[in-house]
This record gives C-alpha cells, sequence and structure tokens, in this order.
C-alpha cells in the first residue's frame, strides 16, 4: 500500500463514527497482526511497542502508547489509520506534529533503499469540535501547529512531504459554527427515530442532577467521602446513550454508533456533513 492516511482523532466515539461512514463507501477493518503490517509500517510500530519497559508499568486503566494505532481500515491500496489521541488538547499540543516526523522519516531515501520499499503517499488529518471556539478558530489553530499558509475546511492540501486536511464537527444549523461530534450523530439518529429519542431528551431534561453530583464520587477511607473534578455530563452524549441502551444494554457510546441501526447507510449518504468528510478521504 502506497497510500497511508493518518486520522487523529479526540476520542473513540470520533473513530466509531468515522469507521462506519468509510464502511458505506467500501473500507473494511484491518485486522493485519503488527508484524505483517506493510512494511516499513510494521518495523516502525514494532520499534515503538519494543521501546515499552514493562517493569516501570502500571496495572490500571490507561490510553495505549500516542504513537500505535488505535484500529486501521483498508480499501485497495490505501490504508487508514486511526490515532486516539484523547481531546483536542492532546491534538493541538504537539503530540500529532510528533507524530508526524515518525512516520514522515520512513520516506528516508537512504532508509527505503536499505529497506527496499516504495516511497510512501502520506496524508494527515484532524478532526476536532468546534466547541464554543467555531470552525474558523479551529482550522487556525491546526495551521499554526503545522505552519501552514492557509487550510480550508474539509479540503486537502499539500505541505512540503505530505498533505493534510481538517474536518470540525459543528452543528450546522448553528451560524456561529460552534458545536461538536454530538450534534452531528443527533443529525443522522434523530429523523427516523424521533419517538425514541425525544422519549431520551424529555428525560434527561426531567432527571438534570446537581452539578456536585456530575463529577467524580470518591469513597472514603481515611478521609471523608467527597466529589471531585471537573462536571462530566453532556447531554447529548447521555440523550444518545439512554437511546442506544434500548439496543445495547451496557454498552458505552462507541459500540452504539458502530452497531446500532439509528444510522444507517442512506442517512450517511443524504447527509452534507457525511460528505464533506468524505472528500478527505
Amino acid at each position: 500500500m502506497n497510500k497511508v492516511i493518518i486520522a487523529f482523532c479526540e476520542g473513540d466515539h470520533d473513530i466509531a463514527v468515522l469507521s462506519k461512514l468509510l464502511s458505506v463507501y467500501g473500507y473494511s477493518p484491518y485486522r493485519k497482526k503488527v508484524k505483517d503490517f506493510p512494511n516499513p509500517l510494521n518495523q516502525l510500530y514494532i520499534n515503538i511497542l519494543s521501546e515499552n519497559i514493562i517493569e516501570d508499568s502500571e496495572f490500571k486503566f490507561q490510553r495505549g502508547n500516542k504513537y500505535i494505532p488505535f484500529v486501521a481500515l483498508s480499501k485497495d491500496e490505501i490504508l487508514v489509520i486511526f490515532h486516539n489521541l484523547g481531546g483536542d488538547g492532546n491534538i493541538l499540543n504537539g503530540s500529532t506534529t510528533s507524530i508526524i516526523d515518525k512516520y514522515v522519516e520512513l520516506n528516508d531515501e537512504a532508509l527505503r533503499k536499505v529497506n527496499k520499499y516504495e516511497e510512501i503517499n502520506f496524508r494527515f488529518l484532524y478532526f476536532l469540535d468546534a466547541d464554543d471556539v467555531g470552525v474558523e478558530n479551529r482550522l487556525t489553530e491546526v495551521k499554526n501547529l503545522l505552519g501552514l499558509d492557509r487550510i480550508e475546511h474539509h479540503k486537502i492540501h499539500s505541505k512540503d512531504l505530505f498533505e493534510v486536511g481538517c474536518y470540525v464537527f459543528h452543528d450546522r444549523s448553528n451560524r456561529s459554527k460552534n458545536g461538536k461530534l454530538e450534534d452531528l450523530l443527533l443529525a443522522l439518529m434523530k429523523p427516523n427515530n424521533d419517538q425514541v429519542f425525544n422519549q431520551s431528551i424529555k428525560f434527561v431534561n426531567d432527571n438534570i442532577l446537581d452539578s456536585n453530583r456530575q463529577k467524580k464520587y470518591v469513597c472514603g477511607y481515611e478521609a471523608e467521602d467527597r466529589y471531585t473534578g471537573s462536571i462530566q455530563f453532556k447531554k447529548e452524549k447521555s440523550i444518545i446513550s439512554i437511546a442506544g441502551q434500548l439496543q445495547f444494554s451496557g454498552s458505552n457510546n462507541s459500540v452504539i454508533i458502530a452497531n446500532s441501526d439509528y444510522i444507517q447507510t442512506d442517512d450517511i449518504k443524504a447527509n452534507d456533513c457525511c460528505n464533506d468528510i468524505m472528500k478527505l478521504f
């Protein structure tokens, strides 16, 4: 495969949505073992994984190494690799540029001659929520991060040794172009499932908890029980989760997005935002 698309995402939900979109257009999961990935990607990942010092690891819930893909899909000679960065801060703080460097270094001419592989056409895609910042400001952040002269929404630009593109999830009905991934999800899910989602919305609105109870609760031993950290409640995520429990009990939103018939092929093909996203691939 001589075309590799690297997608930087904020989290699992983004990857679930994008994977579902790609599946509609003929992409399938790339389930090969690390050693069986195309050369030189296989050696890159093996080298990174071998740097892990097992005895320094801790038993805890944790994100993997940012340099190791979260999931991959393929179609013909195109390989799409998703990196889960765990939030917009990790995408925009320089983590992605170090990942880009590792991939682009593979195209070093001397390295290619020694290991006998063709030059790889790399494309790096950024997927971010607009949040309250807005689409244009997000694009500016990516432009500044990569040192680009300009970047346009859902369009591909060339930079030195690779291509780059960006899509910012937003509420299309919002003139300020603020919003997030869940605005797209609800636009896809709700129209053909109005009753379920209207009831989910009503349930959430009727049962909003005190803001303190929307934080992490820690049971004490030597200290008193307490609430800690920031508010974790996100209304739209909760609405999707409640509707999804009617199909996949106990599943998180990533599983619901991936497997629910709330989003069908016709929904994706008729949605302008989905069509814009697909222009990047």
